[in-house]
């Protein structure tokens, strides 16, 4: 299997709408949504969980003097014109990731999972209509002989945006992704809204500051409720895990470390 090298961006967003806000009109067949989108919907007012937005970006896409993969330097294009990165022209996938299952007592960890596409370009309306909001924090405050209280309101909260860079390997049903999470430097960081340029590669501030990179192994079941495919997928997984002890120690990570409710 060869990899794939690969940038993307991630957008983490925080809902403020109290769960079943959103709610389906009754009426004819045009109201009628597709199975997928119902149960996206579900999964998004059942309960407050934080989201994050998806889109896949090249090293050409980073501010003037990221290195270009390929030709092994910048382009004349990119001396040229500098960022070549358009945010209109950007897709996007919203994922929902559930904490991962309690009280299994297996070696692997399983979760729901939920993927869709949504449109390109500006995002930020549609995730308004949803419930969530990436900005500021909105805050409604007395004051009582000249102190700041406890905000009475707080509509929307901003979170933060990284960028993942990493190799992903598929073999068969099973993806490994080596990768490292890269954050935007001080002075370039998005302030109320998703970044409309990308700073340069370079610049870019890893989390991890020894340079490590963390590997990740995972099958996707389409079917969670057959116990057949779960234990098969576990099975392989744990193979995997056998194979590859004299190189890397793979195993689950904290359940809590995954926890995506919001407090």
């Amino acid at each position: 299997m060869q990899p794939d090298h690969l940038y993307e961006r991630h957008l983490i967003f925080k809902p403020y709408r109290k769960p079943g806000f959103l709610k389906p009109r009754p009426g004819g067949s045009q109201d009628v949504q597709a199975p997928e989108v119902q149960r996206l919907n579900k999964l998004l007012n059942g309960g407050l969980y934080y989201v994050q937005l998806v889109g896949e970006v090249k090293a050409a896409d980073f501010g003037i003097g990221s290195v270009d993969v390929a030709m092994g330097g910048v382009t004349d294009a990119e001396k040229q014109g500098g960022n070549q990165y358009d945010p209109s022209n950007q897709s996007w996938r919203i994922e929902f990731k559930d904490i991962p299952d309690a009280g299994t007592g297996s070696a692997v960890t399983s979760r729901l999972i939920s993927t869709s596409r949504i449109p390109y370009g500006d995002i930020v309306p549609m995730m308004k209509a949803w419930g969530y909001e990436y900005g500021k924090p909105l805050f409604s405050i007395h004051k009582v002989h000249g102190f700041a209280n406890h905000p009475l309101t707080c509509r929307c909260s901003y979170v933060s945006e990284y960028v993942l860079e990493g190799d992903r390997f598929i073999s068969d049903d099973t993806v490994l992704l080596l990768h490292r999470i890269l954050n935007f430097p001080p002075n370039k960081q998005p302030q109320g809204a998703p970044a409309t340029q990308l700073p340069r590669l370079e610049a870019m501030v890893p989390l991890d500051s020894s340079g490590g990179y963390v590997l990740q192994a995972w099958i996707t079941v389409q079917d969670s409720g057959n116990p057949d495919l779960m234990k098969a997928a576990s099975k392989r997984l744990l193979g995997l895990k056998e194979h590859l002890k004299s190189a890397v120690k793979l195993e689950p990570a904290d359940r809590l470390s995954l926890d995506t409710r919001v407090k």
